[in-house]
């Protein structure tokens, strides 16, 4: 038994130390070594000496094989673009956001360090823990005079959770030393950060919310800006949701397909089963959790509604335009925003989407009844009905011949007439009438209670042809609403449907008018196999 900076230490045989520190004790007490250069060296190098005997988290918590491996992978790995998704209550933030945070800035004071969280209140309980360390560790102040001021909140320019900590350094900049920010607000502008930290950018109480989800994603791909050349950062958390920001972070990629970031997955059991022996926790501890819905994000690091996913994007097939079959109807669907009565009146962002498009259908069915489809022209975002007019008939004229154009008829709406009237005008005929190129569109699940009969819809038209893989969107469309249309997809039911309805009108209310046989090669194909499957009958079979 040893101890250092008041905390007691007993080595155990099960843990691989990146130190020996009882014989740093030894050589400390014979006077072999200087005590705060010693000192200095190792907290220079070792993430679990900061953890243990400067944070001074309890010895059974702390002094255990999980948390010394996992300090040792972090200070071994890579320092910038890594993805750590560990287990709760697994010590992610005590040794990054917290423990490496004072180990950077010790060595780099001149540098500047920014922590964001989804808010900034959460982002500010991380800079409360390292605000609190510089002011009360003597061991930091003893070792680090160069650095740490002696009373900081009376000698330094800047000692807030609001405006950031300045640590003892020779440059004059605007940024503090450590700050803390929030993605959703309060982002810094204009601030320049070697080292940056998003921890807890993925929350419970954000996983209901896509549109939260979709925010901080968008807030964290603008956040790179805030970075410097040569500069890195580390992204934290736990799954909560199978389309959250971290897995959205996971799924970034190279040019040449390789993952961007080196990821670092730590599930709370051996195995990462629920049945495995829990790595940290007692078994007790393991057994509760286990009894929680959340279980699978938190503790097995497995965002598991993704292997429920009704409507699976990844099954979106891209085809060049070029590579589009000639020989295709085209068809025209218009999916109108959900508050038109208010559509007519605002403008901006606060309004429903509109979304509409053309879909080219292969005018043959395969051996399971199913055409190819290709997604040739999207658009979706909200827009007043005169903006989505113009653009419609934009659309349609510049698509060439169109088969049909379905309109959704919502309430009392006269838009399909407006968009004839406006194609009129540009030397195009439709007419809504029975026998017409022009459609009305019953909205899904209209005079149901509640949405469950149009999800029902949506599902049944689309994950048939989804997941036999007839679906195609032309690689000229643009991602944007490509984007959007996988978004609802991956959090289908629960988010908006525009797309998707859209899509689904085709199949539910417009290809039923049409008749398609067989391509004549599949014809052929099918005779064959007919004809193979019979027996061979031979003169005495007479």
């Amino acid at each position: 038994m040893i101890q250092i900076n008041g905390v007691d230490f007993e080595p155990r045989a099960d843990c691989w130390y990146q130190h020996d520190y009882v014989a740093l004790v030894n050589n400390i007490a014979s006077g072999e070594w200087n005590e705060p250069g010693a000192f200095r060296a190792i907290i220079s190098q070792d993430l679990f000496f900061i953890v243990l005997f400067v944070m001074k988290i309890p010895q059974h918590l702390s002094n255990n094989p999980f948390v010394v491996n996992a300090c040792r992978d972090v200070t071994e790995g890579p320092k910038d673009y890594t993805l750590d998704v560990w287990a709760r209550e697994h010590f992610k933030s005590s040794i990054i956001t917290i423990a490496e945070t004072i180990q950077y800035q010790l060595l780099n004071p001149n540098h500047a360090t920014a922590i964001f969280s989804y808010v900034r209140p959460v982002a500010k309980l991380f800079l409360g823990s390292i605000k609190d360390i510089f002011q009360k560790s003597q061991i930091l102040k003893v070792c680090f005079p160069d650095v740490c001021w002696a009373d900081p909140e009376k000698e330094a320019p800047l000692w807030s959770l609001d405006g950031g900590l300045i640590f003892r350094r020779e440059t004059s900049r605007k940024e503090p030393s450590v700050s803390s920010w929030g993605l959703t607000e309060g982002m810094p502008t204009g601030g320049h950060y070697e080292r940056r930290v998003y921890d807890d950018i993925s929350t419970e109480d954000m996983k209901d919310s896509v549109d939260m989800m979709e925010k901080v994603k968008d807030k964290f791909d603008s956040s790179q800006n805030l970075g410097t050349d040569g500069g890195h950062h580390r992204v934290v958390g736990t799954y909560y949701h199978h389309a959250d920001p971290l897995t959205h972070i996971k799924g970034i990629v190279m040019p040449d397909g390789a993952p961007k970031y080196f990821y670092r997955l730590k599930p709370g059991s051996d195995d990462g089963t629920a049945t495995g022996k829990p790595v940290f926790l007692s078994q007790k501890r393991w057994d509760d959790l286990r009894l929680t819905r959340t279980f699978n994000c938190q503790q097995l690091c497995d965002p598991s509604p993704l292997s429920d996913m009704r409507l699976n994007p990844d099954l979106l097939l891209p085809i060049e335009r070029r590579m589009i079959p000639k020989d295709v109807y085209r068809f025209m669907l218009v999916d109108q925003a959900g508050d038109l009565a208010s559509a007519k009146v605002k403008s901006g962002p606060s309004l429903d989407s509109w979304a509409f498009g053309v879909v080219a259908v292969e005018p043959f069915t395969d051996d399971i009844g199913q055409s190819r489809v290709f997604i040739e022209d999207l658009y979706v975002s909200p827009l007043s009905e005169s903006e989505a007019i113009d653009l419609i008939v934009r659309m349609y004229i510049k698509s060439g011949m169109i088969m049909r154009i379905g309109v959704e008829k919502v309430g009392l709406s006269t838009t399909h007439s407006h968009i004839a009237s406006a194609l009129k005008a540009q030397g195009r005929h439709v007419s809504f009438e029975k026998g017409g190129n022009g459609v009305l569109l019953h909205p899904l699940g209209q005079g149901t209670k509640g949405g469950g009969w149009k999800r029902k819809m949506i599902e049944s038209a689309l994950s048939w042809p989804l997941n036999n893989g007839k679906i195609f969107y032309s690689t000229s469309v643009p991602a944007n609403f490509i984007e959007r249309l996988k978004i609802e997809m991956r959090n289908f039911p629960v988010w908006h449907d525009d797309v998707m309805n859209m899509l689904a009108y085709l199949y539910s209310q417009v290809l039923k008018d049409f008749q398609f046989g067989m391509a004549e090669e599949q014809q052929e194909q099918k005779k064959k196999r007919y004809a193979q499957s019979q027996p061979v009958r031979g003169w005495m079979s007479i």
